[in-house]
C-alpha cells in the first residue's frame, strides 16, 4: 500500500521545452540529443544499478538504451513517449541480463506487481528512478563500513549473518552499523519525505 500511496502523489509535469526538445531530436539534431541524454543518465543508471546490481552493466544498460533511442527517434510521439521508451527499454534489458546470470529479483509482492505494471504505465518506473537516484547519492556519503553494511543489506539483499561473514565482523556490530546507516539516512533524506518512504519501506520488506 506504501508504494501505491507514493505513486499516487508522484506527479511529472512536462513543460513546452521537453516537448520541444524532443521535437528536435526526431529531426536528428544531436546537441538537443546531448541534453536529453543529460536530463535521463542519472536516473536511469541509479534504476538500472539497483534493478541488476552492477555497475559496469548499469551503465552498458543506459548506453545501450541510449543507442536505440537514437537510431529509433523518428518513431517518438512525444516527450511522454520518449521517456516511455528509455524505461521500458532499460528494464526489458535488465530483465535479460539478471535472466542470462541466473540471477533473481527478491521484491516485496506488491513491488513486483507494479513492476510488471510499468510495461503499460512507465512513469512508475520514472518515479522510481528519481527516488533512488537521491538515496544512492545519499548512500554514497555514508562512512565507509557504515556503507558497506548497507549497500550489503539494502541493495544485496544480505542478512546479518551473511554480511559478518563477509567482512569479518561480529553479527553485533553489523546490526548496529545497518542501525547508524539508516539513523544517518533518516536525517539526510529529511527533506525528501517520498524518498525516505520508499527506502524504509523497500528496506523493511524484502
Amino acid at each position: 500500500m506504501i508504494l501505491l500511496v507514493i505513486y499516487k502523489y508522484f506527479t511529472i509535469n512536462i513543460t513546452e521545452d521537453q516537448e520541444l526538445l524532443i521535437l528536435q531530436v526526431k529531426r536528428g539534431d544531436k546537441y538537443a540529443f546531448n541534453l536529453f541524454f543529460k536530463e535521463f543518465y542519472a536516473p536511469l543508471f541509479y534504476y538500472c544499478r539497483h534493478l541488476v546490481q552492477d555497475e559496469e552493466e548499469a551503465r552498458d544498460i543506459v548506453l545501450g538504451t541510449f543507442q536505440k533511442f537514437w537510431e529509433k527517434r523518428d518513431r517518438i510521439q512525444n516527450y511522454r513517449n520518449a521517456r516511455s521508451f528509455l524505461y521500458l527499454v532499460a528494464k526489458n534489458a535488465g530483465l535479460d541480463y539478471l535472466k542470462q546470470t541466473a540471477r533473481k529479483l527478491i521484491r516485496h509482492n506488491e513491488y513486483t506487481l507494479l513492476l510488471q505494471a510499468a510495461e503499460t504505465d512507465p512513469d512508475y518506473l520514472a518515479m522510481e528512478s528519481v527516488i533512488l537516484q537521491r538515496v544512492y547519492r545519499e548512500v554514497e556519503k555514508l562512512p565507509g563500513k557504515c556503507r558497506k553494511v548497507f549497500e550489503l543489506s539494502f541493495l544485496e539483499g544480505k542478512s546479518i549473518d551473511e554480511i559478518a561473514g563477509i567482512l569479518g565482523i561480529s553479527p553485533g556490530n553489523v546490526s548496529s552499523q545497518r542501525s547508524r546507516a539508516l539513523q544517518l539516512l533518516r536525517i539526510s533524506l529529511a527533506d525528501a519525505p517520498l524518498a525516505l518512504l520508499y527506502l524504509f519501506h523497500s528496506f523493511f520488506n524484502r
